[in-house]
């Protein structure tokens, strides 16, 4: 029988408000300097439609906030860097993974050794996208960097 609780590699629950990142959006949005026609030629590049409405996960809030935290003032929406997104980052993962013909004992092991966790759960975007970079490097025969002391 599966232990209670969530394990190691379920992601955490989406809060039930998520008016306090809305609100940094708009900030974003204003430091930019984009109205609405700018947002919505980079939700729809983005994500596929022009509305913020329609970001219905967390996920994805977090990817659009985190995108325009790094975006400078007078950016156009048309050519902004559009965020890294979780579920494709996992994705490619898994198929570096199965690649490799790692399983997932080997992953965790190359995980815990480079990150210091034991699920990629766990790793920040960037982390992650970290991660995938550092496999890339395994199937190309280039040896990992040390890890971090």
């Amino acid at each position: 029988p599966r232990p209670e609780g969530p394990s190691p590699e379920d992601p955490p629950a989406d809060p039930e408000d998520w008016s306090d990142e809305l609100a940094e959006v708009d900030l974003q949005l204003r430091r930019l300097r984009w109205g609405r026609e700018q947002e919505a030629i980079y939700l729809e590049r983005v994500f596929g439609h022009p509305s913020r409405g329609r970001l219905v996960r967390y996920a994805d809030l977090l990817s659009y906030r985190q995108a325009l935290l790094q975006l400078e003032p007078g950016s156009d929406p048309a050519q902004a860097r559009p965020p890294l997104r979780r579920p494709e980052l996992l994705a490619q993962c898994d198929q570096l993974l199965g690649q490799l013909g790692w399983g997932a004992a080997q992953g965790r092991e190359f995980l815990e050794r480079h990150f210091s966790h034991t699920s990629r759960q766990q790793l920040s975007d960037q982390q992650l996208l970290h991660f995938n970079m550092l496999l890339e490097g395994v199937m190309i025969g280039e040896p990992p960097p040390p890890p971090p002391p």
